[in-house]
């Protein structure tokens, strides 16, 4: 991504570990979740009234469960459009190997290379801006 795309691109992830063991003891009838930790998504763009979420996974990375719980979520609501994409992306390039589509539970494949999340980029703005329309003909994205 170029550095126009990111406020910052060298900024360091997140790490949230100082979070762990905060859900023990906090009331006698919940229980105890020591492992309970915050989770954040890479990508969130937004128009009018909806939603496109992006979890980036580089080779050989794993989804986390949390991470897989919130975005199967997101996917529930018909406003979110929520994708895993398999590459990269920093200031020395990017690869992209495919971007699948998550809907509740279910997965489709949508594209293998930047073109592709360019397109669906495009389509979903176009989509956004259909909905909002007075002539509205709830078209499908």
């Amino acid at each position: 991504m170029s550095k126009s795309m990111m406020k910052n691109p060298d900024a360091p992830h997140i790490d949230f570990n100082f979070m762990k063991g905060i859900i023990t003891n906090i009331r006698d009838d919940i229980k105890d979740n020591p492992a309970w930790l915050a989770c954040n998504i890479d990508m969130c763009c937004h128009r009018k009234t909806q939603f496109m979420f992006a979890e980036w996974k580089r080779p050989n990375e794993m989804l986390q469960k949390g991470q897989q719980y919130l975005l199967e979520a997101l996917s529930a609501n018909p406003n979110h459009h929520v994708f895993v994409i398999d590459g990269w992306s920093d200031k020395n390039g990017h690869e992209i190997t495919q971007i699948t589509r998550w809907i509740k539970k279910e997965r489709f494949v949508q594209g293998h290379s930047k073109d592709d999340l360019l397109e669906l980029i495009r389509k979903f703005y176009i989509h956004a801006e259909d909905l909002a329309s007075p002539n509205n003909t709830q078209p499908v994205f």
